[in-house]
């Protein structure tokens, strides 16, 4: 019954029979997960994390570790298989710490790390994680640093636009971007100018190692996507500021690009080597559906994590915040048509990759662990924000919790 409710969500929008078997299936595992059901302790705590975050919608390597634990607990597993499951993922782990401290080194060497004011946010374990769960494998150690890097520079110029600069500040930092000459700073002063240097900074160790590669082509997309993110941050900047509403749709779309979705999605294809290809990136560039829905769902579901926050600091550039008031819903409403949205676009994700023939498996993949990444970081918490929630939970599990062998 769990396999079955875990195939249930390969569906697409034209299964519609899925729909009906996934409420059949819940209505079982749930008694079982709640403890109404007797079953061993070990099943109905796989059935309670199942459905908390299915598995094809969560992130490869935490899966794998939850199961070793609870392939343990299986009374006739295979203590070969298992020896070798636990030394492979001790194995991934000397990974993991050695990146993380290559990325906490880094961050720390940095000039402005020790002037920061107080709400800026230093996010160095979030900002790996968010990266591992792009790419798990050993091989792209290099990828999740490059990528965890790029996720610091976005909360970095977030928190600088958003909450301590004006729309003139936003607008010369967004002018100095355009121009993309690290000798130009413009009138750019205190925590803009640390800004715009952060960029620079991230951006010529990209040249470093992808000039290294020959592959200088795809730092030229990087770019672009910078551009486009600082730009729509200006638009977000302007709407929340000038109290002006734009329509729910419109706010989506743009939305997406400023939370940094495509920058991200290229930058984990850019993290791969020489396995993204120039055609991989020409079809980024044309904004494919999946794509788009995938920056629509990055929106609408970090829109509502931060619905509380964003409105009790007067930052009314919310996805629900607009819906809410286009559409004379109260707040509830609104979550209960996000949710239902959010589910269409799993689907349509889905269907998309499955139409997508020209482009390698290996690079849809970094699409569908881009969506992945969204269902682990803001499902019933925001891990970016909340450092005493899942994050804890999770980093304990991939980097903590002992494996004996």
């Amino acid at each position: 019954m769990l396999s079955f409710y875990e195939a249930l969500h390969l569906g697409t929008t034209t299964d519609y029979i899925l729909d009906e078997a996934l409420s059949f299936t819940l209505s079982h595992l749930e008694p079982i997960a709640t403890g109404h059901l007797a079953s061993p302790g070990h099943i109905s705590k796989l059935i309670q994390k199942a459905l908390h975050i299915p598995q094809h919608m969560n992130i490869e390597a935490l899966v794998a570790r939850e199961y070793i634990s609870f392939y343990e607990q299986e009374e006739n597993h295979d203590k070969m298989l298992l020896k070798l499951a636990k030394l492979n993922f001790k194995f991934l782990q000397l990974h993991y710490f050695q990146e993380l401290k290559t990325i906490t080194l880094w961050w720390r060497g940095l000039d402005h790390t020790s002037k920061l004011p107080p709400n800026f946010r230093e996010r160095t374990v979030e900002t790996w994680l968010t990266a591992l769960m792009m790419y798990f494998e050993p091989q792209f150690s290099l990828g999740r640093i490059m990528s965890a890097k790029l996720y610091l520079a976005i909360t970095f110029l977030d928190d600088a636009c958003d909450t301590y600069a004006s729309i003139d500040e936003v607008m010369k930092l967004v002018d100095c971007i355009e121009r993309w000459d690290p000798d130009y700073m413009g009138e750019l002063q205190g925590h803009m100018k640390t800004a715009f240097k952060f960029v620079m900074c991230v951006y010529k160790e990209y040249e470093d190692i992808l000039r290294s590669q020959g592959r200088l082509f795809v730092l030229e997309e990087m770019i672009k996507e910078f551009k486009l993110l600082v730009r729509t941050n200006l638009q977000l900047v302007k709407w929340a500021r000038e109290d002006c509403m734009p329509s729910f749709d419109e706010y989506i779309e743009a939305g997406g690009a400023e939370i940094g979705s495509y920058a991200t999605i290229t930058c984990s294809i850019m993290g791969l080597g020489e396995i993204g290809k120039k055609i991989d990136f020409e079809w980024l560039r044309s904004r494919p559906k999946v794509v788009q829905v995938l920056a629509a769902k990055t929106r609408l579901m970090d829109d509502i994590t931060d619905y509380e926050e964003d409105i009790g600091k007067g930052y009314t550039a919310n996805a629900l915040n607009y819906y809410i008031k286009q559409h004379g819903v109260t707040k509830e409403e609104a979550i209960k048509v996000f949710d239902k949205m959010i589910k269409d676009i799993n689907k349509i994700v889905n269907e998309e990759c499955l139409k997508t023939t020209h482009i390698s498996r290996r690079v849809l993949n970094q699409i569908i662990n881009y969506g992945r990444s969204l269902d682990v970081l803001y499902t019933s918490d925001d891990v970016i924000n909340h450092r005493e929630g899942m994050l804890k939970e999770y980093i304990t599990t991939l980097l903590v919790d002992p494996i004996h062998l």
